[in-house]
């Protein structure tokens, strides 16, 4: 792993930018294969909206909720350990 001081500050936004973009499409799939009956039994939705917390469509479509059972953990632990460890080895340990 070589210092992230040589490398330029360009190329770390846009690695950063990739994993953000790739982020969004992830789940997005994981929500396509969990399916909306699912994430209705293993998530609690907030039951009440402000102005500050209202989501657009596309938000509200990947918008879990709080886990309620160990299906609803393994999801939570599945898409955020992907995300997580996807992340750090492309910014941190994948070559420039």
């Amino acid at each position: 792993m070589e210092g992230l001081e040589t490398v330029s500050s360009t190329a770390i936004c846009i690695r950063i930018l990739q994993v953000l973009i790739g982020s969004f499409i992830y789940i997005f799939l994981i929500t396509r294969i969990v399916g909306q009956e699912n994430k209705a039994k293993w998530f609690r939705r907030r039951s009440k909206y402000t102005f500050f917390n209202r989501r657009g469509i596309f938000g509200e479509y990947i918008h879990y909720g709080y886990p309620i059972c160990w299906q609803g953990l393994a999801v939570f632990f599945i898409i955020y350990g992907v995300i997580f460890a996807f992340g750090y080895w492309y910014i941190f340990v994948c070559k420039y």
